[in-house]
């Protein structure tokens, strides 16, 4: 998986194997057995892949979520490290937000694409035709992945810190762009 997100990533940026492999200063077949998954980068080697790309090294981190647990386990986490704020609705549903600016926008951004993404995965499996209809969705999921890599790839998701502040568990955003 972290050899399919150094290519995507790397793609995403425009750069051959050879751009990146002479940006990170790790051999160029080295940089193809990743992207392969015939190996897998050691913590260093990954660290100036992600350099090498303008990222941050936890993009390609993979989170195994299988179970209730896990997810607590993130959320605490997360709520260890920005202000996190959970409220019950009238329909007994829980609202999770953020006291960032940076943060709601990009959730409210999120949401909107979440929407469109919904509409048009509807749309599409109403269309009879089994091959155009797996041909749309492959699309559509494709322009979701891109999505995805933009946000986690651009100033918002790579290079923005968000850390809870020591007085009054304040929120400091840090653009290290």
């Amino acid at each position: 998986m972290v050899g399919k997100k150094i290519r995507a990533y790397r793609e995403f940026r425009g750069y051959s194997q050879i751009q990146l492999a002479e940006l990170s200063g790790i051999n160029v077949g080295t940089i193809r057995k990743y992207e392969l998954g015939i190996r897998n980068p050691k913590p260093d080697q990954l660290e100036k892949i992600a350099t090498a790309l303008g990222l941050n090294v936890s993009v390609f981190l993979d989170f195994n979520i299988e179970t209730v647990g896990d997810v607590l386990s993130l959320l605490f986490s997360i709520d260890d490290s920005v202000t996190l704020s959970l409220a019950e609705t009238p329909d007994q549903k829980v609202e999770l937000t953020f006291d960032n600016p940076t943060m709601q926008d990009f959730f409210r951004k999120w949401c909107q694409f979440k929407n469109v993404y919904k509409k048009e995965k509807a749309e599409i499996l109403a269309i009879e035709d089994e091959d155009k209809r797996q041909k749309e969705l492959d699309k559509l999921n494709a322009t979701q992945e891109e999505w995805k890599l933009r946000a986690m790839g651009t100033t918002i998701g790579c290079h923005t810190v968000i850390k809870k502040g020591i007085e009054n568990h304040l929120i400091k955003s840090y653009d290290l762009t």
